[in-house]
């Protein structure tokens, strides 16, 4: 059966989850959420894929779940991709067939992801975005919005998004062993960006830290659009994994003192406090002081917090304390981490969580569901826009980068 044009679904495939949301179109921005579900990953390593016969079969049984309680078909999905594999590139292009007519058209406006994206291939990537961020019309840079505008030369600046064809490839297969099609594959930072940051953010200057189950993804905005993304190789499975190795735990155990009892402010404890560890492929328990564990995960959270200095400093911010900073994801809410930014990165940082999404259930609320949310967003935006290209997974629609027109474009040029 064909899929309601209005149906969308959008599928987060983490490390640590799969979920996936339904949701009907209403108009505009608006719709509503027909029916979510949640089910542990699997076949996944740091975003990346690593057993396809796994992974299709939990985003089969997440996608399965979701259409039942929607009563809805649905064949096709928007699906979010992360990983150390992913690069970028801000390119200067000179688009010699626009403004043809000394006029910058619709049409114009439209063809420009494509045409950079064409122009940005490169054998064994695949190109994810291709975001204009402003145009050079004659001489004259920073415009924003060309539409309209006389010229007789145009170049555009583009924040180019490209990923490894391999590791594209078996999360496209995976989703369609599970019998779903990808009308577009979304970074995750890029989506989750939609469901936390505010206009006034990007327009000033925020960094978003996607703190997820294997990997912190990284997304920096300029002036609305997007100037730098980045995977860094620590999430929520480090910090428990290393409880597991350290005191020979189970990684169930291990997780559960985490959710519990964790925090990476040794001091907040107070006094000394005891925890049973189980021993792995034992009946006997460990003996384990919170003080301990609560430092384990300090040295963890101080390295991610070096790496996010570093890539704050790649991204062009000279002086750390001057960056706005978002945290998200499943682990932006360990007890704290937001004050250790806030004392050794800057004190302009807060957790971005989707609270202020109109229609979404109060379940998914939450930080851990912002590239969920986001991608459901990024969904509503992109269906049906001018120029948009649907990505499922044919052949020949493999063989294309995901096109189309960015939100901030769908923003300047409505319909």
């Amino acid at each position: 059966m064909i899929q309601d044009p209005n149906i969308i679904m959008a599928i987060d495939v983490g490390t640590s989850k799969v979920c996936t949301i339904i949701a009907r179109r209403e108009g505009g921005r608006r719709f509503s959420v027909l029916s979510h579900s949640v089910v542990p990953s699997q076949g996944l390593q740091k975003g990346i894929v690593t057993d396809i016969s796994a992974t299709q079969s939990v985003i089969r049984e997440s996608a399965t779940q979701a259409a039942r309680q929607a009563r809805a078909t649905v064949n096709e999905a928007y699906v979010g991709v992360t990983g150390s594999h992913v690069n970028f590139e801000n390119r200067l292009d000179k688009l010699d067939w626009a403004a043809k007519r000394g006029v910058i058209t619709p049409a114009d406006i439209r063809r420009v992801p494509t045409s950079v994206a064409a122009a940005s291939a490169e054998p064994g990537r695949k190109v994810l975005h291709a975001l204009p961020r402003n145009y050079i019309l004659d001489g004259q840079s920073g415009i924003r919005n060309p539409l309209g505008m006389h010229t007789s030369q145009v170049k555009v600046e583009t924040h180019v998004v490209t990923a490894a064809a391999m590791f594209i490839d078996k999360l496209n297969q995976a989703v369609r062993q599970a019998g779903v099609s990808v009308r577009e594959l979304v970074l995750e930072p890029i989506a989750s960006a939609e469901a936390v940051l505010t206009v006034e953010e990007r327009e000033s200057g925020v960094a978003l830290v996607d703190i997820g189950g294997g990997t912190t993804d990284m997304v920096v905005y300029r002036q609305g659009t997007v100037l730098y993304n980045a995977a860094l190789p620590i999430g929520g499975f480090q910090f428990t994994n290393d409880i597991c190795l350290t005191y020979d735990t189970t990684y169930e155990a291990a997780e559960a003192v985490k959710l519990e009892h964790g925090t990476t402010d040794p001091a907040s404890l107070g006094a000394i406090a005891d925890v049973s560890l189980p021993l792995a492929g034992r009946v006997s328990n460990r003996t384990v002081a919170l003080r301990d564990l609560s430092q384990l995960l300090r040295e963890r959270a101080q390295e991610l917090v070096r790496l996010i200095r570093i890539k704050l400093t790649e991204s062009g911010y000279t002086e750390a304390s001057e960056v706005r900073l978002v945290l998200t994801g499943g682990s932006a809410s360990l007890p704290g981490l937001e004050d250790m930014i806030r004392r050794t990165i800057t004190r302009h940082v807060r957790i971005g969580s989707p609270d202020d999404v109109p229609g979404i259930p109060d379940e998914l609320r939450s930080p851990m569901f912002a590239t969920s949310v986001g991608l459901l967003l990024w969904a509503i935006d992109r269906q049906g826009a001018p120029g948009h290209v649907n990505h499922s997974n044919n052949h020949e629609a493999e063989e294309q980068p995901n096109r189309g027109v960015s939100r901030f474009f769908k923003k300047m040029f409505p319909r």
